[in-house]
This record gives structure tokens, C-alpha cells and sequence, in this order.
């Protein structure tokens, strides 16, 4: 069984930026080999085969494992005549399939069939560092549908399903392959750290998703990929109305009777990297807000923008050129000291310099406004220095 209980982290998603840091995944494009083990049967993907089995992932991707009970398909392509029912990997030659939604009231079984994998890292997170995880997802209207009709047989009534919900788990062991995970998570359930809630939708093309994650604690070795959530409460890109309707008619019928939806993706290159921008990504993501190192902006009373400043406003407008529907409020804050009148025009002064320069390196003025508070919000007690330096900032606000 898996570690329980786990608190709900932050989500941000983000476009694709340039990653040069270490990729801690082991393996994330499933291209590796495992290497061999005395005494155990080594499975390996024939090409332009859903796989269906387990043990394919477990003993011939190295990094890789999942559940017995499940069929993820590690897929592989065939470099020479290609594939017909799915497409070329979006590097290398393999790429892993899942799936994401299956409910129980489609299928035979009396809990929601979900496909999850769990990967190696190359070195353990640490506690306080915040990191990116990124990969790359494909779907399109007819994967679903293959995929079943490979498992049943041609099938009529196939409803391809496109849902949310794409969560990862990290920890400190590895998973009980063993385990029947989805009945596990209805008594146990595992809540992963960081979850994607929306549909998501590929258009046949493949599509590079990004998060954010910032470790609470060190020692993590491990993150399980997946749907953790029940299929009641997953995203589908079908209206709520008929959503039920279809749950309630599928429960009456024999098997072979039931429309069956299934949401099926296919995967590859994961990465996880320290990334920088990442922890302003998050502020942004969850506080709704971010808050400027001032000591590095300006000196003492000026307005004018220190040399220093010049590396946390890269980073901010990298943020925003990487996020173009990102609205935000430069808003100035000053401490106490000095007359309100001066503290507000100060205020001003500060966030406007903030503005321009954002403006200067290409950041669209819709995206940004300013305005100067002076001393009306602080955020500590003026009565020290500690607190009035506090008082001194910038702070970037989301508009909704």
C-alpha cells in the first residue's frame, strides 16, 4: 500500500519554456531498455501493438513500473513502415499509453478502471525547492475507441471521452505492484500533490502540459502518474445532464448493451526540473499574487530601478511572455515612514518603473496595469524595521 495521508499541493499550468537543467526523470521517454534480470521473463512491445500487459512495463521500460492488474501499453513504433492505429511517438520510438476515464457503470467491474505508471528519479527531491513537471500528451476521437475494440472485440457504441484529472503522487518507495489500486483508493484514497483538473483536449497533435510542484519535504524517489480521482467527479467533455442519464441507463444493461466512454492518451518524455520561475509560477497560481524582492529593486526612497532588479524582472516577464492570458496589477507599497502623501506618490513612482521596464522587454501592456497604495496595506507592523521593510514592495496581483 501507498504512504496516506498526503495534503493537497499547488497547479499551475504553464506553456513550454527552455529547460537546460537536469531531467530527473530516469528514462522519461521510455526509450531505455530495462536490463535484464536472472531468472525473470523479460516482455518487450511488438511494434504497432496496443500491448495490454503489465509485465511489458514492468520488465522492459527501465524506471517504469505499474499495477499487475492494469494495462498500461508501453507502445513502440515501427521506424520502417509506421503505424497505422496510432501515431509516431513525439520522440524516439516509444511512448506509453493510458487510461485516464473508464467509469465503473460502462464496464464489468464495480470500481472505475483507471491505468496509472510510476517513474524513478534520478536523485530525491528536496524539501523547499520547487520544480517543473512537464510532458508531452496526445489524443484524438478514434484512440479510445481502437483501444476497446482491441480489448472486446469490435464494439458498437463506443463513446470516445476526452477528461481531467491528470495527477501525480510522489513518495519515497516504490508501489506494490500487486496491488488492485482503484479498489484501494475507495477505503485508502491517495490524494496526489499536484493535479491537473482540466479537460484536456489534443486535436490529434501532440501537446506539451507544464507544472509546478515545490517538494514538502525531502527524500522523495518516486512519482505514481495518473487519474487518482473518481470518474464521478473527473471532468468530461460531456454536459452534466447527460452525463447522469448515461450513468443510469448503462447500470441496467448487460455489458455488451452499455455505451462505454473511455478517455485514452497517450504519452511521453516526462521531466522533472528545479526551475527558478517555477516558484513565481506557483505564487501566481495559487496566492494569486507575487510578491517582488524590493531590496533588489530600489535603493532607499528612490524610485529609479536598481541594475540588480534587472534578473527578477527577466524572470517575471518570462512568466508572462510564456502565459499571454496572464493579467496582472503592479501595485507599489511603501512602509510609514514619511508623510502619506510622499509614501503614495513614491508608490507610484515605483510601480510605474516596474511597468516600463516590463514593457520594455515585450510584455503587452494588456496584460499589465499599475497603481501606487503607499502605506494603506501593509502586511506587518510598522514599528520595526523588520516590519516596515516588509511594508516596502512591489506585489504582482492576478486580475480575474
Amino acid at each position: 500500500m501507498l504512504q496516506r495521508p498526503i495534503p493537497v499541493f499547488f497547479l499551475s499550468l504553464f506553456a513550454l519554456s527552455n529547460l537546460f537543467t537536469q531531467n530527473l526523470v530516469v528514462n522519461g521517454g521510455f526509450e531505455r531498455q530495462a536490463p535484464k534480470q536472472a531468472g525473470i521473463w523479460q516482455a518487450s512491445p511488438k511494434p504497432c501493438q496496443f500491448a495490454g500487459a503489465s509485465d511489458i512495463v514492468n520488465t522492459s521500460a527501465q524506471g517504469w513500473r505499474t499495477f499487475e492488474v492494469q494495462t498500461p501499453d508501453l507502445l513502440q513504433w515501427d521506424s520502417v513502415a509506421g503505424c497505422p492505429t496510432f501515431p509516431k511517438p513525439h520522440k524516439g520510438q516509444r511512448m506509453m499509453g493510458l487510461i485516464m476515464y473508464h467509469p465503473f457503470q460502462d464496464g464489468q467491474f464495480s470500481f472505475d478502471y483507471h491505468e496509472l505508471i510510476q517513474g524513478t528519479l534520478a536523485k530525491p527531491l528536496e524539501k523547499g525547492k520547487t520544480y517543473r513537471l512537464g510532458f508531452w500528451v496526445y489524443t484524438n476521437d478514434s484512440l479510445g475507441s481502437q483501444h476497446l475494440n482491441k480489448v472486446y472485440g469490435r464494439m458498437t457504441g463506443l463513446r470516445p471521452t476526452f477528461c481531467g484529472n491528470f495527477g501525480f503522487y510522489f513518495s519515497d518507495g516504490k508501489i506494490q505492484t500487486q496491488e488492485n489500486f482503484m479498489v484501494s483508493q475507495l477505503d485508502f484514497a491517495v490524494t496526489p500533490q499536484v493535479n491537473l483538473p482540466d479537460i484536456v483536449e489534443t486535436a490529434g497533435t501532440w501537446r506539451y502540459l507544464s507544472l509546478a510542484f515545490k517538494a514538502d519535504r525531502s527524500g522523495y524517489k518516486y512519482f505514481l502518474f495518473g487519474n487518482f480521482f473518481f470518474d464521478a467527479v473527473t471532468p468530461i467533455n460531456m454536459a452534466a445532464g447527460e452525463r447522469v442519464k448515461l450513468d443510469e441507463r448503462n447500470q441496467s444493461l448487460e455489458f455488451w448493451k452499455k455505451t462505454k466512454r473511455i478517455a485514452y492518451y497517450l504519452f511521453d518524455d516526462f521531466t522533472i526540473v528545479e526551475d527558478e520561475n517555477a516558484a513565481i509560477e506557483q505564487a501566481l497560481s495559487v496566492d494569486k499574487k507575487y510578491t517582488m524582492p524590493d531590496a533588489l529593486l530600489f535603493n532607499t526612497g528612490k524610485s529609479d530601478l536598481r541594475p540588480e532588479a534587472e534578473t527578477a524582472l527577466g524572470k517575471l516577464a518570462r512568466v508572462l511572455q510564456n502565459n499571454p492570458s496572464l493579467r496582472l496589477e503592479i501595485g507599489g507599497h511603501t512602509d510609514n515612514v514619511s508623510d502619506d502623501a510622499s509614501n503614495r506618490a513614491l508608490s507610484e513612482l515605483r510601480a510605474q518603473a516596474v511597468y516600463n521596464a516590463l514593457i520594455a522587454k515585450g510584455i503587452p501592456p494588456t496584460q499589465l496595469t499599475w497603481k501606487g497604495f503607499g502605506e494603506s496595506r501593509p502586511v506587518s507592523p510598522n514599528d520595526a524595521e523588520a516590519g516596515r521593510q516588509k511594508n516596502r514592495r512591489v506585489e504582482c496581483r492576478v486580475m480575474e
